[in-house]
């Protein structure tokens, strides 16, 4: 809509519209929309308390990752996003109850691997897609206008953070 009116000050990453939380505030959250395949999806990685103010990208990119390697795997056995508090503290317990439904032997590792294999598919479904670091990025207006009252103004880059990201992914055992 913003790009048929020729609008320039549109919240949105990868054509999808920031739902809540301002990513010059909410640092890991923002970083979360930039990196999810959905694009600007705070249910992919919500980090509303993390205290970013010191952090390098590269932390506040890890914080991400780690998030959202737990939620993928969450989502991908179609849990509820309401009770990831209670699924993400509890992994052993989701593991022990596939096995015994399932009569299976999944390790402790089960999930955290789940979580890391469905966001190398989504971020290799993406690039397939036609969708480029340019994607990733924040619209200009972040980076250039501060939000009162904290005058913050977003910080971090794509080009820097998909680097981390895919650091991460390419240390992360599968």
């Amino acid at each position: 809509m913003g790009e048929h009116y020729k609008v320039a000050r549109v919240p949105v990453i990868k054509k999808q519209s920031l739902a809540a939380y301002d990513p010059r505030v909410v640092e890991g959250t923002g970083i979360s929309m930039m990196t999810t395949a959905q694009g600007a999806d705070h249910t992919t990685g919500a980090l509303l308390t993390l205290d970013t103010k010191d952090m390098s990208t590269a932390q506040v990119v890890a914080a991400s990752f780690d998030i959202q390697t737990a939620w993928a795997a969450v989502d991908s056995l179609g849990l509820c996003i309401f009770g990831r508090a209670v699924t993400a503290a509890s992994t052993e317990l989701i593991v022990t109850a596939l096995n015994d439904a399932h009569g299976t032997q999944l390790d402790a590792a089960f999930m955290r691997n789940l979580g890391l294999e469905a966001l190398k598919m989504e971020r290799a479904f993406n690039r397939e897609a036609g969708f480029t670091e340019r994607d990733d990025e924040l619209p200009a207006f972040f980076y250039n206008e501060p939000l009162a009252p904290t005058n913050r103004k977003a910080r971090h880059h794509s080009a820097e953070i998909n680097r981390c990201m895919e650091q991460l992914l390419a240390d992360a055992a599968v």
